[in-house]
């Protein structure tokens, strides 16, 4: 890219930040403006109708003579032509069905519940831009209509507005402030480019002078004054050194690429085996990280639908099952922390970034083994914890130290409840060795031949038939990030130890 190019493209990039920010800042007026004209309207509406059923209603009526009601039918279908933001006006009653409505389709259905349109104007700027220009629902202003003493209201009045209508109000200035940002952007590219080609232009004469050398030629006796023909001059004798630099370094390279064959042509066929198996390794590799890749990003959109949705699901249950929020914690965190394994994955090869703080490493075994409990009982495997009197604090990150202790521990219970009739015991013993805390995870499964010992932490390598090699790979990666250390000891058919060994984070605390 020329100095021509990077300069006009650093004059239009200020502008358009400028031609972006002034347009943002508009839209975001337009926006809130017309949200709240929204709002006005339909607040007035529901006064309005409020008004009208307090002068109509003096006793709760019978649902059937709401929907008779003409006189309140034609009030409700004027207030809804009256405004251009108002898609529906529904009177409901204590059920929650609709007894009077704008759309006589409407009667007898439920009142469903929408956003409300006051939560729409507190959004932020983008999530009030696009529920206008891509609206997924309506919006509603609700209030309510009782008697005197009573805790229950009798009718709620429902306004609907569609962020439809409010997108035609911003489309028309949002098209005027858009046409206006390119007429400046144009301007801009013209002034841009004489302004390039004014400053520029000594450096042209330059390029033209040093061309002419580097190509052998004389210089033009009329090139210039002679202040410009030393500079010139210096200019050709650094290029003239940058030269010989360049020569001396392709003869070199020349020298290198031919000792280099030399050496290749001496190994024997044995080597070169080697060599190229080590390429294909390298090459398969890289398909099989970037096949993984593509899918650790297709498991994280689900993810993402599904803390939704239970989000969506708790604020529907809590009044109904005051209780069940506890349940709902649970999986919101148990998604959170399967996204957190996701994302760990995809940055395995790049650095992660630690959330490093004290973490008591025995009510983290705890909580794993509890999470646990209900897997093993009904894989029959009776779960120890034998925890020192104190608390051993660790400096980690809690999160990943407890994927840790997960992918150790599942991988102990699969490898049991595979191991026939034998004793199955998942034992975790923790202790302190000086500055460090030792943590044991044995279990009584069938052990790990003396050839994998040395692979079972290598990214990929598994021995279960649907096993991905990930987790012990990644709990090797956390251990070695918190300063520590990790090993195991096996016998076949006796079962396996992991030993992780951790530095304290300080002094030990009474627990």
């Amino acid at each position: 890219m020329t100095l021509r190019v990077r300069l006009m493209w650093l004059m239009l990039s200020m502008v358009a930040i400028v031609a972006a920010t002034l347009t943002a800042l508009s839209l975001n007026a337009l926006t809130v403006s017309s949200i709240e004209s929204a709002i006005s309207a339909s607040e007035g509406a529901s006064r309005q109708v409020q008004s009208f059923m307090m002068r109509r209603v003096s006793a709760p009526p019978a649902g059937n003579e709401l929907a008779a009601d003409e006189e309140l039918a034609a009030l409700l279908e004027q207030t809804m032509v009256q405004s251009r933001v108002i898609v529906e006006v529904n009177v409901a009653g204590a059920d929650g069905n609709i007894e009077a409505s704008s759309n006589p389709r409407r009667l007898g259905s439920q009142a469903t519940k929408q956003p409300d349109l006051r939560d729409l104007h507190d959004a932020g700027p983008w999530n009030r831009l696009r529920a206008i220009l891509a609206p997924e629902h309506d919006y509603e202003t609700r209030a309510a209509l009782g008697v005197v003493g009573s805790a229950k209201p009798i009718f709620a009045v429902q306004i609907l507005v569609s962020p439809v209508f409010l997108r035609a109000a911003v489309v028309p200035a949002l098209t005027s402030v858009a046409a206006a940002s390119g007429a400046a952007l144009a301007l801009a590219i013209v002034v841009a480019w004489l302004a390039t080609r004014i400053a520029l232009r000594p450096l042209a004469t330059i390029g033209h002078l040093i061309d002419n050398i580097s190509s052998g030629k004389l210089l033009p006796e009329h090139s210039g004054t002679v202040d410009e023909t030393r500079e010139l001059a210096v200019i050709e004798s650094k290029l003239h050194l940058l030269g010989e630099r360049y020569r001396g370094a392709q003869e070199d390279v020349s020298h290198l690429r031919t000792n280099l064959e030399d050496v290749l042509e001496k190994l024997d066929s044995e080597t070169r085996r080697k060599f190229e198996s080590q390429i294909a390794l390298a090459r398969r590799l890289t398909a099989i990280n970037s096949l993984t890749g593509r899918a650790a990003h297709e498991i994280k959109n689900p993810l993402n639908s599904i803390s939704l949705r239970i989000e969506m699901l708790r604020s529907r249950m809590a009044e109904e099952s005051p209780d069940s929020g506890p349940e709902f914690d649970i999986l919101a965190e148990e998604i959170t922390r399967l996204d957190r394994v996701v994302r760990t994955f995809l940055d395995f090869n790049r650095p992660v970034e630690l959330e490093p703080e004290d973490v008591d490493i025995g009510e983290l075994a705890a909580e794993v083994l509890d999470f646990l409990k209900p897997e093993a009982e009904n894989a029959r495997i009776m779960v120890t914890l034998g925890k020192a009197p104190d608390a051993m604090l660790v400096r980690a990150d809690s999160n990943l130290l407890r994927q840790a202790l997960l992918n150790i521990t599942v991988n102990a219970i699969e490898a049991m409840r595979a191991n026939g009739d034998r004793r199955r015991e998942l034992s975790v013993q923790l202790d302190n060795s000086g500055d460090n805390c030792v943590v044991r995870i044995s279990d009584t499964g069938p052990g790990i031949p003396p050839q994998e010992k040395t692979k079972i932490f290598e990214l990929y390598f598994t021995t279960k038939p649907r096993g991905s090699g990930i987790g012990l790979a990644i709990t090797a990666r956390t251990v070695q990030l918190s300063g520590g250390s990790i090993d195991v000891e096996s016998q076949p058919g006796e079962g396996s130890t992991f030993i992780l060994t951790l530095p304290l984070a300080g002094v030990l605390r009474s627990a």
